[in-house]
């Protein structure tokens, strides 16, 4: 059970590993819904966006659970455009997981693992498609 588990892991995450820039597409239907494809429509216009799938690590925990205060505005603008670009990132990361795979496993805060229904699935769609228009746009 454990080999095939592995196997199935690894046949999942090979190719977000060994892809390193992907295009996607993103454009609005004549009813105003929103989509995104690595394919680009034919009839619609559409924007390119590039996803960057390198890998970026998680940020170490803030010290004491505050985070000191700095005075100078500069940094402050530099640390919330790099947070910006890593909650970006995760979003697309996010999408692309949800868009290519029918079936989506995740591991809760309690340790157990379970499979997104199909609204569940749709619902982190919509929050990551959000995401991606706040950060990354």
């Amino acid at each position: 059970m454990n080999g095939k588990f592995l196997l199935i892991l690894t046949l999942i995450a090979s190719p977000l590993v060994l892809a390193k820039d992907v295009t996607v597409y993103r454009w609005v239907d004549e009813n105003g819904v929103l989509h995104y494809s690595q394919h680009h429509p034919i009839k619609n216009e559409y924007a390119e966006v590039k996803i960057d799938t390198g890998y970026s690590p998680v940020q170490a925990p803030l010290k004491n659970g505050i985070k000191e205060q700095q005075d100078d505005s500069d940094e402050l603008a530099i640390e919330l455009a790099q947070n910006s670009q890593i909650k970006c990132k995760n979003a697309q990361a996010n999408l692309r997981v949800l868009t290519d795979f029918d079936k989506v496993q995740i591991t809760t805060a309690d340790g157990k693992s379970s499979t997104l229904s199909g609204s569940e699935k749709l619902k982190r769609l919509r929050l990551n498609e959000k995401a991606i228009e706040i950060y990354c746009l």
